[in-house]
């Protein structure tokens, strides 16, 4: 590759990662490949954090601890995110569960928070609730990163597009790969 463009090996790099992400959607789901819906494409994504996010080790916390990805509001996975974590653990021993909150619910304890499209009115105050945890947030929401978000997911024209702020993420204490980041744009939380 001694003759490839940075540029070009980064976007080769992608859609290594992309079809890497794409062929363990269709094992999550039964080993075939079949055309995916969205949210079964969004739900495999946020298994697959899991492997690409560095959690800060809490003091006390025990291996066996459930690792906890939460969503609060209108649940858009239907059982997607339930078939793709089952039976799958966070580091070989942390059992991974979901936890879904009611709007007005604290989502308190989780490792991975979606936050759904009918909290766009509330996110700064669902963002304020777990704001000092390590708590990797995620949305599907316009502008969700820039108001401080750390991982949105968008659809365009039939593919999961990433936007990373990587501000949010480095004050919760989370580390993203460099794989992952060379996937998304990156954007700054916007100020007021």
């Amino acid at each position: 590759m001694s003759g490839t463009s940075s540029a070009g090996r980064c976007s080769l790099w992608r859609h290594v990662v992309a079809a890497w992400l794409l062929a363990c959607a269709g094992m999550v789901w039964g080993g075939e490949l079949k055309p995916v819906s969205e949210y079964q494409l969004k739900a495999a994504f946020l298994f697959r954090f899991t492997q690409f996010v560095e959690w800060p080790a809490q003091p006390g916390a025990t291996n066996d601890r459930p690792f906890v990805i939460g969503i609060v509001g209108e649940d858009p996975f239907g059982t997607n995110l339930d078939d793709a974590v089952r039976n799958e653990f966070f580091q070989e021993t942390r059992p991974i569960v979901i936890h879904r909150f009611r709007t007005n619910e604290i989502p308190a304890g989780c490792d991975i928070l979606f936050i759904a499209r009918s909290e766009k009115d509330r996110l700064k105050e669902v963002l304020t609730q777990v704001k000092g945890q390590a708590t990797l947030t995620v949305a599907d929401t316009a502008s969700a990163a820039e108001e401080g978000v750390m991982i949105n997911l968008s659809l365009v024209q039939g593919s999961v597009k990433m936007e990373i702020n990587k501000e949010a993420l480095t004050a919760s204490g989370l580390k993203v790969s460099a794989k992952l980041l060379a996937l998304a744009k990156i954007v700054k939380t916007k100020t007021e």
